[in-house]
């Protein structure tokens, strides 16, 4: 056992993932997103599509065979989330293909980290995965519901006990910052940085959900990389709510997991917020300037319905 591989045995998986941006070349392309975004999905079609994903949270991405390995101890607390999604767990077909010929595989990396992270890495390709705020911070608020005490160490006593506007109110590990502004920075800083970037592509999820094969085609155009109508048309397929639910179904009957009834593909559902959002505080609290000013941006009117 190596020695960086000792030390991530002993990182918590932010850390983990800050310690892995500095480790990344110019073969990566860093997927950045918001909790919540979708990047769940972004992985499944990478994957299907014959491209390596790496979760920095729970992989170290300096394996031998350039594809990244399981960093031991995250491994062990979190393999029955990662295997919950099968296609992401694999690291099987074309991906390990172009790598066991000798060639270099693009390999898509997940991060919820601001982009000034990779400041002294040699990455220069990005994608933005982004999604109507609403959505995002409610699907991120499910997420911390269900699995946030393996991954947080001061969040597992508040499992299944935090309401949604407790959750808006508590400051994010990553900035430090509530959700709701929280999340308009982090995307404006993408937005800011994405002329240093030589390649960079905003994929939206209600693009991915809507025309699947058109939104994948784009951000492949937008990426310069060249894949065949027919695998982004396999891609799109597999990559459908469904598809994805029913694998992780299979996944989570296993031995082992301890969140059967816990989801990560919940309901992928696109205007879910109208169920909850009501003209009361939390309408109020999403009518924040910020907010409303960067979900502009990407095409989102989240003024405050009547």
């Amino acid at each position: 056992m190596t020695e960086e591989s000792v030390r991530d045995r002993e990182l918590r998986p932010d850390e983990l993932a800050r310690r892995s941006a500095r480790l990344l070349g110019e073969h990566d392309i860093v997927v950045a997103g918001d909790p919540g975004s979708g990047q769940a999905l972004v992985a499944n079609i990478v994957f299907e599509l014959g491209f390596d994903y790496l979760d920095p949270y729970v992989e170290s991405p300096d394996a031998a065979d350039g594809t990244g390995g399981a960093a031991e101890s995250v491994e062990s607390r979190l393999d029955y989330y990662r295997q919950r999604l099968a296609a992401t767990s694999e690291k099987s077909g074309a991906a390990l293909d172009r790598a066991a010929s000798g060639a270099v595989p693009k390999r898509f990396i997940k991060t919820h980290f601001y982009p000034e992270v990779f400041a002294d890495s040699s990455v220069n390709t990005a994608i933005l995965v982004v999604r109507d705020p609403r959505d995002t911070i409610y699907s991120s608020y499910k997420w911390f519901s269900s699995f946030g005490g393996s991954w947080i160490p001061d969040a597992a006593d508040m499992i299944g006990k935090l309401t949604y506007p407790d959750f808006l109110d508590r400051v994010r590990l990553g900035d430090g910052e509530p959700s709701i502004p929280g999340w308009a920075r982090f995307y404006r800083s993408w937005l800011e940085a994405a002329p240093e970037f030589s390649k960079f592509a905003v994929v939206r999820f209600e693009d991915l959900k809507s025309h699947p094969v058109g939104a994948i085609t784009a951000m492949l155009a937008a990426l310069g990389l060249a894949v065949s109508p027919e695998v982004v048309a396999q891609a799109a397929e597999r990559s459908s709510f469904k598809a994805m639910r029913a694998r992780e179904d299979a996944a989570s009957a296993g031995e082992g997991d301890t969140t059967k009834n816990a989801r990560i593909m919940r309901r992928g559902q696109v205007g879910e917020w109208r169920e909850w959002i009501g003209e009361g505080d939390l309408a109020e609290r999403f009518s924040h300037p910020g907010l409303l000013a960067t979900a502009a941006r990407f095409g989102y009117d989240a003024t405050p319905v009547n």
